[in-house]
């Protein structure tokens, strides 16, 4: 059985929304990349990570931490949240991410879930 644990960020930080309302932010800590280490200390080898600001503005708005997340913590990083263009799928591939998770944008845009699919294969998943 694989556990899978989420961080969430907003504003560079792992938080949790109460019931997904945005108004209603819990800040967990604010060094994600500290949470993905202990993750992997407590015997995690996954990592699911949101970027609930792109996914309100279609950036990759929380892309550094996203990195420093990547880079800290020897998990298998996948990230979703506001990844609507292949330059936000190539930037995530680029840094190390493993799975890169498209939302509605991969039922609105078949061309574009298609040319990312083409271009990174089993690194593509499609979730919403």
């Amino acid at each position: 059985m694989n556990i899978i644990p989420a961080i969430d960020l907003i504003g560079g930080k792992a938080v949790r929304l109460q019931k997904g309302d945005y108004a209603k932010v819990t800040v967990y800590n604010d060094r994600p990349e500290e949470v993905a280490k202990e993750f992997y200390r407590c015997g995690a080898r996954f990592l699911h990570v949101v970027d609930l600001d792109g996914a309100k503005s279609g950036k990759a708005d929380n892309f550094e931490t996203i990195k420093k997340i990547v880079e800290a913590a020897e998990l298998s990083v996948e990230v979703g949240g506001g990844i609507r263009s292949m330059e936000i799928v190539d930037l995530y591939a680029g840094i190390g991410v493993d799975r890169i998770i498209l939302g509605t944008a991969a039922l609105t845009d078949p061309e574009f879930l298609k040319k990312a699919v083409s271009r990174y294969g089993e690194r593509i998943a499609v979730g919403d």
